[in-house]
């Protein structure tokens, strides 16, 4: 049986709402008013937790589901954007760029390019001991 610490259990709910919203602009105060935490020790707990910011993981995550639309479908740059929250196809291409050092269209371009993915936190909930 596992069983999981209150820091552990928060990261979890905070994991899969993140999940679950991804396609929506994740602002941290709104994150930390449904945690039921102030946004200082939220980011704390996530951060002592999984070793990552919470901001941090939200844009990857972001981005590491585009990747998979850029190279599984045929949506539009501008789509996929939207489609992830960011303000405008400018935007993303430069956080993309900056992220991954290509454009959208060049991974797009170049499926078989070896990319660094975030894969979603949830995975881990059940190896917690």
């Amino acid at each position: 049986m596992t069983v999981l610490n209150s820091h552990q259990a928060l990261v979890i709910s905070l994991c899969e709402w993140i999940e679950d919203h991804l396609g929506c602009g994740i602002a941290l105060p709104e994150l930390a008013l449904i945690s039921g935490f102030s946004v200082w020790y939220m980011q704390s707990v996530f951060r002592a937790t999984t070793g990552i910011a919470i901001g941090r993981y939200i844009r990857e995550r972001k981005l590491t589901e585009a990747v998979y639309r850029l190279r599984e479908t045929d949506l539009r740059v501008l789509d996929i954007a939207v489609e992830f929250g960011f303000n405008s196809q400018s935007q993303f291409t430069t956080l993309f760029k900056k992220y991954y050092g290509i454009t959208p269209q060049a991974c797009r371009q170049n499926p078989h390019l070896k990319l660094r993915l975030t894969p979603p936190l949830l995975l881990a909930a059940a190896n917690v001991a």
